[in-house]
């Protein structure tokens, strides 16, 4: 249908660490990476060489970051603390601060601008008083004047876990800082990503998570949210179970017509904001570095991607790569 590429080869290399990743950028061995906010608005604008050589490229991403919790756990079994958490969080000062402004403050669990994400939902703005208010209704009070909330005579204290990703780690400091301002006690654990998943994850022994979901381009989340999910291995791992949504998310999946199809999916984003499983923390730009070489790179990136049309790129002649064939 689209007719052959024109580039006839793409290698793909795995380089699991970021900073050995960025040296094979800058010393011409990969063409392309994707890029850590840092390096995309500092490191590399800084350095004339890198831009002489590299294009760089933003998209609104297929991902977002959030805090889950661990609806087993008391109190995180309570709506009204769940909301208190997420008032007392300043989103934006996340994506400020941690993200460096590239970053959207979220209300629901789908690519902003597209038609699954509801344009009705609007983020809980950061308000410590309303926190404050609700956590008291839930019936936390500081008795021994210690600057901590307590509950049948215990103090609310909890772990964050996360894996060890700077932005995430990052994102905990400001949420423990911001926490610790209405009550709550906050430690974070940042620990190694097969370690976190076999010991913290796959166990259910956690308070809170620090995590990303990637999103696919169907909306379909069942396996995320439904109650159904929740064995060792599956994904529903904060233990959400909510009937109404597992109605929602039943009915999504077998609806054809794209518009009703819609109109479920906005109905289940405005029941989870509601019900506050998560705290969203920000969706995340998808940034790229790109050798100038390769070229016919659609710009802005369209919705679907930077890899839209890859077939359309094309390298010039003299800035071919001379290999050997073992043909």
């Amino acid at each position: 249908m689209l007719g052959q590429a024109n580039i006839n080869q793409l290698v793909t290399r795995i380089i699991p660490d970021n900073s050995a990743q960025f040296l094979e950028l800058m010393a011409d061995n990969i063409d392309s990476m994707g890029l850590d906010p840092i390096k995309y608005s500092r490191i590399i604008p800084a350095r004339p060489e890198l831009l002489a050589k590299l294009n760089l490229y933003k998209e609104l991403g297929n991902s977002y970051t959030y805090m889950g919790f661990n609806l087993k756990h008391k109190p995180f079994d309570d709506t009204r603390v769940r909301k208190a958490i997420n008032y007392a969080i300043g989103k934006q000062e996340i994506i400020d601060g941690v993200y460096l402004g590239l970053g959207i403050n979220i209300a629901s669990p789908y690519k902003p601008g597209t038609r699954w994400s509801n344009p009705d939902l609007q983020p809980y703005p950061y308000n410590p008083d309303k926190a404050r208010a609700l956590l008291k209704e839930a019936g936390f009070k500081d008795d021994n004047g210690d600057g901590i909330l307590e509950r049948d005579g215990k103090p609310f204290a909890f772990e964050i876990v996360t894996n060890q990703n700077k932005e995430r780690e990052k994102s905990a400091v400001l949420i423990q800082r911001r926490l610790k301002e209405i009550g709550i006690d906050v430690k974070i654990r940042a620990v190694e990503w097969a370690s976190f998943i076999s010991r913290f994850i796959k166990t259910g022994d956690f308070d809170v998570v620090v995590l990303g979901w990637g999103l696919g381009l169907d909306p379909d989340q069942y396996n995320i949210w439904h109650s159904s999910q929740q064995a060792p291995g599956q994904f529903n791992f904060i233990g959400y179970n909510n009937p109404t949504v597992d109605k929602l998310l039943e009915q999504g999946r077998t609806e054809l017509n794209p518009d009703k199809r819609q109109k479920i999916y906005h109905e289940f984003a405005k029941v989870l904001l509601e019900d506050s499983p998560i705290v969203y923390l920000s969706a995340g730009y998808g940034l790229t570095a790109m050798h100038k070489r390769i070229q016919g790179i659609v710009n802005p990136i369209p919705p679907a991607g930077i890899g839209y049309d890859s077939q359309k790129w094309y390298i010039p002649q003299p800035f071919r790569r001379n290999e050997i064939s073992a043909d």
